[in-house]
């Protein structure tokens, strides 16, 4: 079973597909908002990246689970996400639950210190103490997919 793992935000989301044994197999960042679009609704900005993420992972890694964020704006993706859903009968049998953020911050570093090892005498530092100098919001939806599959079982 693949989940796919969505970071909300007001600017940008990740994204990141989760499967056998909490792999990641998928990630992104999708930025949305520029200066343009300051004046439009959140949920008007992530439509169509929202949608065209579904549109590359979800049929892609047969995904059957989408676990959201409760942080950020969640509930206006979950509008999106049910709108989007619903407007495709290849999509009707996913379903969309909402997922505890608590710690993901902290769970995306540790997983971008894992898929990205650091080198030399820093290597050796606690991975809390190396800094990320990138944005994790991918990292982060996985995370929040992994706490998912924890709760779950």
């Amino acid at each position: 079973m693949n989940i796919l793992g969505i970071d909300p935000g007001k600017n940008k989301f990740g994204a990141a597909v989760i499967g056998a044994e909490k792999k990641i197999i998928f990630r992104k960042i999708q930025r949305f908002q520029n200066l343009e679009n300051r004046d439009r609704e959140i949920s008007d900005l992530i439509y169509s990246p929202l949608r065209e993420t579904f549109n590359e992972t979800l049929l892609r890694f047969n995904i059957t689970v989408i676990a959201l964020g409760d942080g950020t704006a969640s509930a206006d993706y979950n509008r999106i996400i049910s709108r989007i859903l619903s407007e495709s009968k290849r999509y009707k049998n996913i379903a969309t639950l909402l997922t505890d953020e608590k710690y993901t911050t902290e769970k995306a570093r540790e997983l971008y210190h894992d898929y990205n090892p650091p080198n030399l005498l820093i290597r050796w530092l606690p991975k809390t103490l190396i800094p990320v100098l990138c944005d994790v919001d991918d990292f982060a939806a996985a995370a929040i997919a992994i706490n998912y599959v924890e709760r779950t079982g």
